[in-house]
C-alpha cells in the first residue's frame, strides 16, 4: 500500500466529521428560527440574516431586562461604519 492508501482512512473520518458538523449546524439554524420571534416566517432567510435577528433579539432582550441610568437604555453597540449594517 503505498501513502494514497494510508491517508485514505484518514479523509474518510475528515469528510465524515464534516459532515456530521454540518448536520449539527442546520439543526441550530432550525433552533434558532424556532426560537426568535422577529424571523420572517413566510419566506427563506439566509444565515446572516438569522443570526443578525438573534442579534437584534438579544439586544432587545438586554434593553428590557438592563435600563441604564435613570432608567435610559444603554447605548447599542456599533461596529465600524463599513459595517453599519450591523447596527441598530
Amino acid at each position: 500500500p503505498g501513502p494514497g492508501a494510508a491517508a485514505a482512512p484518514g479523509a474518510a473520518e475528515q469528510a465524515a466529521a464534516a459532515a456530521a458538523l454540518l448536520y449539527d449546524m442546520k439543526g441550530c439554524y432550525s433552533r434558532l428560527r424556532a426560537l426568535v420571534p422577529t424571523l420572517p416566517r413566510h419566506r427563506r432567510v439566509s444565515k446572516v440574516e438569522i443570526l443578525q435577528h438573534v442579534i437584534d433579539y438579544i439586544w432587545d432582550l438586554q434593553l428590557v431586562l438592563q435600563p441604564g441610568p435613570a432608567g435610559e437604555p444603554p447605548e447599542a453597540p456599533c461596529m465600524a461604519a463599513a459595517d453599519s449594517i450591523l447596527c441598530r
